[in-house]
């Protein structure tokens, strides 16, 4: 079936007019009569009727005209998504671990798509593990996580580092100090990421040579989690310094020995991207990530 003349019949379905449709579309009057004919011999049956000075829609027209709609739509999406693969544009789909989505993910895509207008985004969020599999998956175009999970197809950078500290109870006995050591945090339970959470790796890593002295009371998946049950005063907890830390009812210490950072990371499909414009936001970020330091920019203003 010919995609211009389902084009013409619904622009003649507008116009009622075989004049005024033709004048419309740029082509001679009787080129539209000729492609009409050949739709009608097509389908088998008449599409219009004559009404007075013009025509109507027929019975056979009505029923054409929802599917003409539907199969217009559809070509011009086609021929437009292709377009955009061919210019390097589209809409990317970003899945990311919710400590990152709010500021640093959002910042580095309001940042791209002013310098892209032709580039938009769709987000989406899981755990680290989720984040991977949706990337090797294809059902993500890039991703933002935490930890690093071994795939011969998978490539990371490192975006953000962020430094370790403790959170406590404003009326904890700790909350009189401005920092604190690992040491000093070991007589008191701890509130910490669960292992499905790829933020576990690096706290685990902290207290690797303590771990005997490690007293776990509770273990969550968020870091939103955490912060309440320990404002809350079911313990203590020692994690990366990422916004959900800076909320009131908790006191925030820097962690001063042993000094230890917690990476964060773009992740994309090791082949070129069938967009360029994935490929592209990838180098970005990892050029903002080596032209500035983002630590200090991501954290609201009252945590700085």
């Amino acid at each position: 079936m010919n995609i211009d003349h389902l084009r013409y019949f619904l622009v003649l379905t507008q116009e009622m007019h075989y004049g005024r449709a033709a004048q419309r579309l740029n082509i001679s009057q009787s080129g539209l009569s000729h492609a009409m004919a050949a739709l009608e011999q097509e389908l088998g049956a008449p599409l219009f009727q004559k009404s007075g000075r013009g025509i109507a829609l027929g019975r056979y027209g009505a029923a054409l005209l929802p599917q003409a709609q539907q199969i217009v739509t559809l070509a011009d999406n086609c021929l437009r998504s292709f377009q955009m693969l061919r210019e390097g544009i589209g809409t990317l789909r970003i899945q990311t671990i919710p400590l990152l989505l709010v500021p640093l993910v959002t910042r580095l895509c309001r940042q791209f798509k002013a310098a892209h207008p032709g580039c938009d985004f769709t987000f989406s969020t899981g755990m680290s593990s989720q984040v991977c599999q949706s990337v090797l998956e294809g059902e993500a175009d890039l991703g933002f996580c935490s930890k690093i999970f071994s795939d011969p197809q998978l490539e990371y950078a490192a975006i953000q580092s962020r430094p370790m500290v403790a959170a406590v109870p404003l009326d904890h006995p700790l909350a009189q100090q401005e920092s604190v050591t690992l040491e000093e945090t070991l007589p008191y339970p701890h509130v910490t990421y669960s292992w499905l959470s790829g933020q576990r790796d690096p706290v685990d890593r902290l207290f690797a040579p303590v771990r005997d002295r490690w007293h776990i009371a509770y273990e969550v998946e968020d870091a939103n989690f955490i912060l309440e049950l320990v404002a809350q005063g079911f313990g203590i907890t020692v994690l990366p310094d990422t916004p959900p830390v800076h909320r009131p009812g908790v006191k925030r210490l820097p962690v001063t020995d042993p000094v230890q950072t917690s990476d964060f990371y773009i992740v994309r499909q090791k082949a070129p991207h069938l967009l360029a414009a994935a490929d592209q936001f990838f180098d970005y970020c990892v050029g903002q990530a080596n032209g500035m330091d983002l630590t200090n920019e991501q954290l609201p203003p009252s945590a700085r």
